[in-house]
């Protein structure tokens, strides 16, 4: 387990997101308001991050949170384990943790990397871990057009429904950014925004001699009670981001387990800490369904929506 290197996912400077036209076709986009936002023009100076300047500031401070984004679980020590990025040659050693833990875990998987490695998704799904998107390549969503967007997020759908026969319903945005425009989108596909109120910053110290223990001292501090400044909105239980591309953040998986369940956690996928069910953590909606849903839905109806009840308890 702790031989190998670390991963060596696509190179998503070269990843091309599969465009598909028919997908636009499903989506009535004309009235998403917004405008594309270039990479590096949300960086402030002097960001206030107080909720006055996120928007503008969104790289610096991260978007303002909104009622139906969610950023932890709604009970007193519920902890839920979220990991992005992968699949990557360390999530099978990821998987043998949760597996001995018996616990269950979240996945915000990228569909390139779903591509590149579609056992292990279907490990992951077989097991009873959620399964949520990360898009296609880890593109900053808010400076792609609306067109962009449907791409990056239907071509991970199809990638995902290839592997494990059903698409997920949560998704986690790309370095957490996501504005209104990006909502209005992610609302039409059915997606539920899925954000974090714990971050070790994996992605910072994983090379860092030190390490594992920067990423053990941050779950430690929350876990006994310091007020996590990404809780957004102040709720009583967490939801950690890590990211299962670094095998130091992995391999500290089993000793934030031994931590958390030593302080009175308990574990659970996000979904399941909100009450969703196996349904209600994956949509299957045929195209004119998502259609119909779109057309209903910008002249002010309520649309239905169509799961599929799963017999495997995963939510």
């Amino acid at each position: 387990m702790h031989d190998k290197k670390e991963a060596k996912p696509v190179d998503l400077t070269e990843t091309i997101t599969p465009h598909n036209e028919e997908w636009l076709k499903e989506f009535d986009l004309t009235d998403i308001v917004g405008n594309v936002r270039p990479v590096g023009s949300g960086i402030c100076k002097a960001p206030k991050c107080d909720g006055t300047d996120n928007d503008e500031c969104f790289e610096s401070c991260g978007n303002k949170a909104t009622p139906d984004d969610i950023y932890g679980c709604p009970e007193r020590d519920n902890w839920a384990l979220t990991f992005d990025d992968g699949p990557s040659n360390f999530t099978t050693d990821l998987l043998d943790i949760l597996d001995e833990a018996d616990i269950k875990a979240t996945f915000c998987i990228m569909g390139a990397h779903a591509k590149q490695y579609p056992e292990i998704v279907k490990r992951a799904y077989e097991s009873g871990h959620q399964i949520a998107s990360h898009t296609y390549s880890h593109a900053h969503l808010m400076s792609l057009t609306n067109e962009e967007i449907i791409y990056e997020l239907r071509a991970t759908e199809e990638v995902i429904k290839e592997i494990i026969g059903i698409r997920p319903r949560y998704i986690r945005p790309p370095y957490g950014e996501a504005d209104a425009r990006v909502k209005q989108i992610f609302k039409k596909l059915g997606y539920k925004a899925l954000m974090w109120n714990v971050d070790p910053t994996d992605y910072n110290v994983h090379m860092l001699p030190d390490g594992a223990q920067q990423i053990q001292q941050m779950f430690d501090k929350i876990a006994s009670g310091t007020p996590s400044n990404l809780n957004a909105h102040s709720d009583p239980g967490f939801i950690s981001l890590q990211h299962d591309l670094y095998n130091t953040s992995i391999q500290q998986v089993p000793k934030i387990i031994e931590s958390l369940k030593d302080k009175g956690f308990s574990f659970s996928t996000a979904a399941q800490c909100l009450k969703q069910n196996s349904a209600e953590s994956f949509s299957e909606m045929k195209a004119s369904q998502q259609q119909e849903q779109s057309q209903m839905s910008s002249a002010g109806s309520l649309s239905s929506s169509f799961f599929v009840t799963l017999g495997l308890a995963i939510a």
